[in-house]
């Protein structure tokens, strides 16, 4: 075996030593998903990109970093398929959605994995090499760009992103109204839940099944405990009555055996309306696990558990203050769990219907031009505002004044970032047909 699948091998295998032996049927599930494509391995394999950022030993060596960018909130993995739409006061808007990954550490390893992320993404619709990148070169002037405004101007803003705003682009807005559309349909009741004998139930299916002991047993004290972390506060004892509760399966990439529970509560129906289920509403108990940044590499040690560092890493990344109101964490039976609601309008950029876009010519140049600029700026807002605007400009424009240099170099990264995935997924198939669907790990 050569030593590169060698090292693919190890650190997915380590990295899930526990759940193979425990979840084995879901491990093997993860890795069967992760080989269908490049986009669903690239979403599997953020620890082997981040593995490989402390190993070059060639041109690819050179990582941004600077005195006073060490410690920036990094969103950890913004993938496309993990920004899409959430919700404040005022409505839908644009935002990461998925902050499993978030830990702090230097800018530079992010700004060059997002943007390995959208190459990625909008190479699988057809386009060329050149404008793949010319859109990675929009990325990184955008990202530029916005740290510096924030430098110029303190203190840092949030980028907020909705179906008015004229920066958005046909992307951002058609997905802004289909995920609102869906959340004022409330479809989460209708996708997953009946009305059975007059009172709402889940369904039972594939991805629905019988939650087991002990959990269900411990939902109630579970419960409890993420009301005192809930970013909207603790609520009324009456908004969290227990109707019912299944575990979830077969969700995500990277996060798919990891345990989740979706809990059904009754609360107070919401005021000025007539609909008899308007004080239903869905959580989510979501298992967290090590990021794929480990936070050794840093220098650091753990920070409280893995749902306390989602939490406060949301908190420190939302583009919104009111966004995700019953956001919360739990650490329950040596597990951590993050907490928040289930959702169907919060639509994330589904890769494979973009791609089927691009390539039905729906979106054209100017559109993944936009996309590029929206993406660069929401990665700079969160950096700028967890961090230093000034140092992370210095380092920008450290080569040439201007950032130029910057950009040159992250577009000829990514391109080699995204042969070197490509080129390990071919050995990631072997590697599950030599050594089978666990990679040779044992479950017992």
């Amino acid at each position: 075996m050569d030593t590169r699948t060698a090292l693919i091998i190890q650190t997915l295998v380590d990295a899930d030593r526990d759940l193979v032996v425990t979840r084995p049927t879901l491990v093997a599930e993860k890795y069967q998903v992760m080989a269908q494509g490049l986009q669903p391995y690239l979403r599997g394999t953020a620890l082997i990109f981040y593995r490989d950022l402390s190993r070059y030993q060639d041109s690819q060596a050179s990582i941004l970093h600077g005195t006073g960018t060490e410690q920036v909130q990094l969103y950890g993995d913004v993938h496309l398929e993990n920004v899409g739409v959430t919700f404040d006061l005022s409505g839908a808007l644009l935002d990461v959605i998925d902050f499993d990954a978030t830990v702090r550490g230097p800018f530079g390893w992010e700004v060059r994995r997002s943007a390995l992320a959208l190459r990625v993404a909008l190479s699988l619709g057809g386009i060329t090499e050149s404008l793949l990148d010319s859109v990675v070169a929009q990325f990184g002037h955008s990202y530029a760009t916005f740290i510096d405004e924030q430098n110029q101007s303190q203190p840092p803003e949030r980028v907020t992103v909705r179906e008015q705003s004229p920066t958005a682009g046909r992307i951002i807005t058609d997905l802004l109204v289909d995920g609102r559309k869906r959340n004022e349909q409330r479809e989460e009741l209708s996708q997953y839940t009946q009305v059975k004998d007059g009172v709402r139930l889940f369904l039972r299916n594939d991805d629905l099944v019988e939650l087991e002991a002990p959990w269900r047993s411990d939902l109630e004290l579970m419960l409890a405990q993420y009301r005192a972390s809930r970013h909207a506060g603790r609520g009324e004892d009456s908004n969290f009555r227990i109707l019912d509760a299944v575990r979830k399966l077969h969700s995500g990439v990277a996060s798919l055996p990891n345990l989740r529970f979706w809990v059904m509560v009754q609360g107070s129906p919401l005021p000025d309306t007539t609909e008899p289920d308007s004080g239903v509403w869905l959580l989510e108990f979501k298992e967290e696990r090590d990021p794929p940044i480990p936070i050794g590499w840093l220098g650091r040690g753990p920070i409280g558990s893995n749902g306390e560092r989602v939490y406060s890493g949301t908190l420190a990344l939302l583009g919104s203050a009111t966004s995700e109101a019953d956001l919360g964490y739990v650490t329950w039976g040596g597990v951590s769990f993050q907490v928040r609601r289930v959702l169907r309008g919060r639509r994330d950029l589904d890769v494979a219907k973009l791609s089927e876009r691009i390539a039905s010519a729906r979106y054209g140049n100017a559109d993944l031009s936009d996309l590029a600029t929206t993406l660069g700026r929401l990665v700079a807002s969160g950096h700028a505002r967890s961090g230093q605007a000034s140092a992370i400009a210095d380092v920008l424009t450290a080569s040439d004044g201007t950032g130029d240099a910057f950009v040159t170099k992250l577009v000829q990264a990514v391109a080699i970032d995204q042969q070197r995935l490509e080129r390990d997924l071919a050995l990631f198939h072997s590697a599950l047909a030599i050594r089978g669907p666990l990679l040779g790990a044992r479950s017992n």
